[in-house]
């Protein structure tokens, strides 16, 4: 197919998904991302390697964005780390356009109290957050607006203090999220998710697995459309995003925060190539005319973590399941990812499927270290 879009620029703590989604919808592809993993690679036509986004201020991510555009006209579509990261937006030059939601739909969605104000403006639901540190520190949980993939959560009687944080009141339950797509003003729910979490004693809350699709009550269902069409009006969503959630002991469905971003479980669904292309209408203010399918097919992300320091040997046999393949004599820290592993089986055979290639992986390190 002969490509006539304009570049796709992506700026993501990891890349590699939306690398491959632009590519099979026929765009070229140049990527800024923390990992340079084997499969980004092999799609980018440009690529650099960015260190921790906590190092980076905002002139540095522009200055390696303007480079990597050399001047060329293209489109930036951001995906996970831009909750910490989206002041450059602000300063973009004119050759990169922005195809997402604005810095000022990220600010109002990544600053707590805004957030939470705006949900209980708009009488929705969720746990009792506080923006100074609560007297009793049982039952209480430490977050920070800027964090994905559980890290940056922990009990707060276990942990010090700082700024940036906020509180909310412990809930136990079952997690999950809501991808959506949006114009401005109006969505489609695309998915329900169920999340499950690692055995991480120091990060308690880091996630492990996201599996697709819950099947929640036709009443939690209803809240939740209500929620994304409620919030997504009052703020101006755009594109792709999700919604995470928890569904209490008590059968009360709490909303917790909103990825203003293609979020993984994007990846769960099928012909992501379309599922690109919509996220660019949507950005662009056009949904489809007819509403596309909630996922069905089952499918299951798990994440592997590190157990102790690792570098990747020359000769590792990567199950087919696995994504995000580190290139080789990578070091990769106690606690960061390895890889993915997307499996598409109903979720207990998956969690065996799991098991499976988390040993082969596990077996393969051992071996060369």
């Amino acid at each position: 197919m002969q490509n006539q879009h304009k570049p796709v620029l992506i700026f993501a703590q990891s890349g590699r998904f939306l690398a491959q989604s632009a590519t099979q919808a026929g765009y070229r592809v140049w990527v800024a991302d923390c990992f340079g993993d084997q499969e980004t690679l092999s799609v980018a036509e440009r690529n650099q390697v960015l260190p921790p986004f906590s190092t980076l201020l905002s002139n540095d991510i522009l200055g390696e964005l303007i480079k990597l555009a050399q001047g060329e006209e293209c489109i930036l579509i951001c995906g996970s780390g831009i909750e910490s990261t989206f002041s450059f937006l602000e300063n973009l030059p004119d050759n990169i356009q922005l195809i997402g939601n604005s810095f000022n739909t990220i600010q109002s969605i990544k600053t707590p109290q805004s957030f939470f104000n705006t949900l209980n403006k708009l009488k929705l639901p969720f746990p009792d957050t506080v923006f100074a540190s609560p007297k009793n520190r049982e039952d209480w949980l430490i977050k920070s607006a800027s964090g994905l993939g559980g890290q940056h959560i922990q009990y707060l009687n276990k942990s010090l203090v700082t700024s940036n944080h906020y509180f909310q009141r412990y809930i136990s339950g079952s997690s999950g999220s809501a991808l959506f797509l949006a114009n401005g003003k109006q969505t489609q729910l695309l998915s329900i998710n169920q999340q499950t979490l690692t055995t991480n004693k120091h990060y308690p809350f880091q996630l492990g697995s996201i599996q697709t699709p819950w099947l929640i009550s036709s009443p939690h269902q209803k809240e939740l459309r209500a929620a994304i069409a409620k919030i997504t009006l009052e703020i101006g969503l755009r594109g792709l995003n999700s919604l995470d959630f928890i569904i209490s002991e008590k059968n009360e469905l709490l909303l917790l925060e909103v990825n203003p971003r293609v979020s993984a479980s994007a990846e769960l669904l099928t012909n992501t190539a379309d599922l690109f292309q919509h996220h660019i209408n949507g950005c662009q203010g056009q949904l489809p005319s007819v509403d596309l399918p909630q996922a069905e097919e089952s499918a299951s992300l798990y994440y592997i973590y590190a157990g102790q320091d690792v570098i990747i040997p020359s000769k590792m046999i990567w199950p087919m399941e696995c994504h995000d393949q580190p290139t080789a004599e990578s070091l990769i820290l106690k606690g960061e990812p390895i890889c993915t592993s997307l499996i598409r089986l109903e979720a207990t055979q998956a969690v065996k499927s799991f098991q499976i290639i988390e040993q082969q992986i596990s077996r393969q390190l051992l071996e060369s270290s």
